[in-house]
């Protein structure tokens, strides 16, 4: 999962960036899945996705789909070492890199069209023919040690980890896909390439998609010469049940912190579901108003914000990091209580799909964005959505999104990292029930 992002309402907007007028269309290519959105922009982006995730792999190998991706570009491959990657990569401008989310892992091309030729040479060699040579796994492995080590004690990393870990303990999300020191620590350079070869590569469970000023002629050419030969495997999705939030839980974790930081998860609608848009919508005017309530009206925090990430196990999210830790919990839980009491206004619905629009249509989105925003939607069931979603806003009702919002905000996920006295006092501001 992302490191959260602490802004606004604009948090909750910028995971459906603009898309442009020209819609993005599917094909396949010798059992390939791909999904091409044609810009005027001579950047382009192609990301090839691989589904599965944490739930592909036990916990105790945490970490290995994300090793395997960023080892493909990172540890050389069969025709370049990984200077010479990194050499060919810098010359031209080039940037390839793979990660992998509690949902789905990719390895991404982003380059200008004037060296395409050379940044798809690149992006061929580390799907096709990643070495994981063993110094320079060992490299990369203490840096996603060192990656691991600063996010636990970075306070918002943190908290942000803890909150999904508990929320959704004894489900696949509860094991981070960054993996922990140990998990990490364990894994070698055979193992990891092992599972990329024998587990990744495998037409089953890949898309790609292609964003660019680019014709699927040439697209089509460019994947079947470099991808065809990759194996065609049975891969089944995995089955998530996402736990139900009907009732109020606090997990503290004691640190000696000037400022507490908070995370409350609540459930949320699947993503391919006909309620999406309007919680979506519902959140972002949520988030809104709780800028101004614990923010500017209250000063009782420097940015708190909610937001719906989109995820194979939906859920809403809501942050404050503050030294009033009680205060604000209330302030939180009155805004719910006021939302599903006397719904959203006309005034508050209009601000927010407006702003909206205003950002999707915004012109200067990246190619890569744009990937990752019809990749995800791929993902989450539906890719469509990507292009679809300014339509589907533009024709919500505030009726809509308090209907979604009382539905699904009940129980509370709360989250605590920070002073474990404070915490006591303020319990009962924890266990206050949202109806």
């Amino acid at each position: 999962m992302k490191k959260i992002i602490v802004v606004s309402i604009i948090t909750s907007l910028i995971y459906f960036p603009s898309l442009s007028q020209e819609k993005a269309i599917k094909f396949s290519v010798d059992g390939i899945d791909v999904i091409m959105k044609p810009t005027s922009k001579d950047i382009i982006n192609v990301s090839v996705f691989y589904r599965g995730g944490v739930a592909a792999y036990p916990k105790i190998e945490a970490g290995i789909g994300n090793l395997a991706l960023a080892g493909a570009s990172e540890c050389g491959t069969k025709n370049y070492t990984k200077d010479e990657f990194k050499d060919k990569e810098d010359k031209y401008g080039i940037s390839i890199g793979g990660s992998e989310t509690h949902d789905y892992g990719t390895i991404s091309l982003n380059c200008i069209k004037q060296y395409f030729d050379e940044g798809w040479s690149l992006l061929e060699a580390a799907v096709m023919s990643p070495v994981y040579d063993a110094k320079e796994f060992k490299l990369l492995k203490q840096k996603v040690v060192s990656g691991i080590k600063n996010n636990e004690a970075d306070p918002d990393g943190k908290i942000n980890d803890m909150a999904v870990e508990n929320t959704f303990k004894g489900t696949a999300y509860a094991t981070n896909p960054t993996g922990d020191t140990a998990s990490v620590s364990n894994l070698n350079a055979e193992a990891v390439k092992n599972y990329y070869y024998n587990q990744l590569l495998n037409k089953g469970r890949m898309f790609v998609v292609v964003v660019g000023n680019l014709s699927k002629d040439e697209v089509t050419s460019r994947i079947r010469k470099s991808f065809s030969k990759i194996p065609s495997g049975k891969f089944t999705s995995p089955s998530y049940k996402t736990p139900v939030l009907s009732k109020n839980t606090f997990n503290v974790e004691s640190r000696k912190l000037a400022t507490t930081y908070i995370v409350g998860i609540f459930n949320a609608p699947k993503y391919t579901s006909g309620e999406f848009v309007a919680n979506r919508l519902a959140m972002a005017t949520f988030s809104d108003n709780l800028f101004k309530e614990i923010r500017t009206n209250r000063n009782l925090s420097y940015a708190p914000y909610a937001y719906n990430p989109s995820y194979q196990m939906p859920y809403n999210l809501m942050y404050v990091s503050t030294t009033n830790p009680q205060a604000a919990a209330e302030v939180m839980v009155d805004e719910i209580k006021r939302l599903k009491t006397q719904g959203f206004s006309q005034k508050e619905f209009t601000n927010s799909r407006n702003l909206f629009i205003t950002i999707n249509y915004m012109k200067e989105q990246s190619a890569g964005a744009i990937a990752s925003a019809l990749g995800v939607a791929e993902v989450m069931g539906d890719w469509k959505m990507a292009d679809e979603f300014v339509e589907k806003a533009q024709n919500t009702t505030p009726a809509e999104m308090t209907a979604v919002f009382k539905k699904y905000v009940d129980g509370i996920s709360w989250n605590y990292l920070g002073d474990a006295a404070k915490a006591d006092e303020a319990k009962a501001a924890f266990e206050m029930p949202t109806k």
